[in-house]
């Protein structure tokens, strides 16, 4: 696979010292969680102009050779919503638990969860998002 510049990547290479944003087709990234927590996605459909998306870029990982999203599903769902082809992006360059986003894509696989596309039909209320979500991902981080 091949980054946005044209070279060769893989899961070791998803991180540079000044990430410069770009753009991806809506398919292209996957999900690394389940759900989408419905509370949160009204509160970004007040403010989402979904006739013009314009938001911050989404943060990627390379995870098992593709950009995953470490953040941002519900903003990604919005533009989604919106009908756009592309989402902009941005490597993410923060310390994260590699092994429990890792797991996450893993739970999103089992589950038919591929594309931003497949969030459709799965956002949950604030304490359920809590309960099935927030403590499902607690409970591996924690081990």
């Amino acid at each position: 696979m091949t980054d946005a510049d044209g070279s060769e990547s893989d899961d070791t290479d998803d991180t540079c010292e000044s990430p410069e944003p770009f753009s991806v087709a809506i398919d292209r990234p996957r999900p690394s969680q389940l759900y989408l927590n419905g509370l949160k996605l009204s509160f970004v459909t007040q403010w989402f102009d979904f006739a013009d998306p314009n938001y911050d870029p989404l943060p990627v990982r390379k995870i098992g050779g593709d950009w995953t999203l470490t953040d941002g599903h519900t903003r990604a769902f919005a533009a989604y919503l919106s009908g756009t082809e592309e989402l902009r992006v941005v490597r993410d360059t923060d310390d994260l638990p590699m092994d429990v986003y890792r797991e996450c894509v893993r739970w999103c696989d089992e589950a038919g969860v591929t594309e931003i596309a497949d969030l459709a039909g799965r956002v949950l209320n604030d304490d359920d998002f809590d309960e099935k979500w927030v403590a499902r991902c607690r409970a591996i981080a924690d081990e």
